[in-house]
């Protein structure tokens, strides 16, 4: 089991020999790293020599957003909110990180911006003998290597999509997307009629615009909303976008909707003037979405909005069907390697959560 232990007997908070920059200092490339309370690993970079905290590996707690991180090189503090910590006795540091990681995820508040180094160092800790710690910090890594692989195939598999599109596309003649479709914007039925909401037809809006495939949606409507409204349906293979909503200020969602179902207000569906693989024609849209944000503009409100004018320009590779097909088959192969990539991440991360509930729970 082990030696139950207060945080004062296991740790020590050694923030204040470590230098704090502002963060308007911060450099995105630079010698020496900067890690603050984010969620990224490293926040920027700060050329400056003088001061780098050099009792390393240690420990990084975020007191308002209860990230932990393992630094290993020496390295400067955000200026807000970042707690350093060591091991007071001759602890496994990686074990006692692994430990962290449960315990911040289950103080008070974890998930809200608050304070909540008050309440770490109420903790207490159970900590086995040496050699333990060491088998246990050994299985955690290796855990948390396999999920950062995962994530890493996950990362590229999407810039190898877009670099094969580049490929096959990049010298070929192009025609306006309008000259490809026609665009359908979708509805909000009267939510003073209930009727009209109780169904299983699919309702799209920008809330489900998560994944290059779309089989449902979070809301639904009557069956026969097409007869009863002026909402229409489109068919299956139907590619989609948002044009509408604060999402815009950062990417451009673009979808497959695999089933016939409606649309909101906020979505553009591509409805085909000729035949073309829909994979292949939002894969185009994806390959063009850093000119669509430059030409995103803003409503009355405020919200960011994507004129028709700008998505009927974006330009698509005028290409015959079958080398749309050859490039889709190429989609779908890396479509499958990334499910299988997903359903073994989801596995490891249930792996490391039930071992800290093993081992870490009191």
């Amino acid at each position: 089991m082990g030696e139950q232990l207060a945080f004062k007997d296991v740790f020590s908070d050694v923030t204040r020999k470590a230098t704090k920059i502002p963060a308007k200092e911060y450099q995105p490339k630079g010698i020496n790293p900067i890690i603050d309370q984010g969620q990224s690993a490293i926040a920027g970079y700060s050329d400056i020599r003088d001061g780098l905290f050099m009792d390393v590996p240690a420990i990084v707690f975020g007191d308002h957003t209860c990230a932990i991180k393992y630094a290993d090189t020496p390295f400067f503090i955000g200026a807000d909110g970042t707690k350093i910590l060591r091991q007071v006795r001759n602890d496994n540091l990686r074990f006692l990180f692994h430990a962290l990681k449960y315990y911040a995820a289950n103080l008070p508040g974890s998930k809200q911006y608050t304070r909540h180094f008050k309440w770490l160092k109420e903790c207490s800790f159970i900590i086995p003998d040496y050699e333990h710690q060491c088998q246990i910090a050994e299985s955690f890594d290796t855990i948390q290597d396999e999920i950062a692989l995962a994530e890493q195939i996950l990362a590229r598999a999407d810039e190898l999509i877009q670099s094969r599109f580049v490929e096959m596309f990049d010298s070929q003649p192009t025609c306006a997307l309008l000259d490809f479709c026609d665009f359908y914007s979708g509805g909000t039925p009267s939510k003073k009629n209930p009727e009209y909401w109780d169904g299983s037809l699919p309702w799209f809006s920008p809330k489900d615009i998560k994944s290059p495939m779309l089989w449902d949606s979070i809301d639904h409507v009557n069956d026969e909303i097409t007869e009863r409204t002026n909402l229409k349906l489109i068919p299956e293979d139907t590619v989609v976008v948002v044009v509408r909503g604060m999402i815009l200020a950062h990417n451009v969602p673009v979808a497959i909707v695999k089933t016939a179902a409606t649309i909101n207000q906020d979505l553009k569906a591509m409805i085909p003037k000729r035949e073309y693989n829909a994979v292949f024609l939002a894969s185009a849209l994806r390959n063009q979405e850093k000119m669509l944000l430059a030409e995103t503009g803003q409503s009355a409100h405020g919200t960011k909005k994507l004129d028709t004018d700008v998505l009927g320009s974006v330009a698509v590779p005028n290409v015959p069907l079958a080398i749309q097909n050859e490039f889709a088959e190429f989609v779908t192969q890396v479509e499958s390697l990334k499910a299988t990539t997903r359903q073994q991440l989801d596995r490891l991360n249930t792996l490391y959560d039930s071992l800290a509930q093993r081992y870490f729970a009191q």
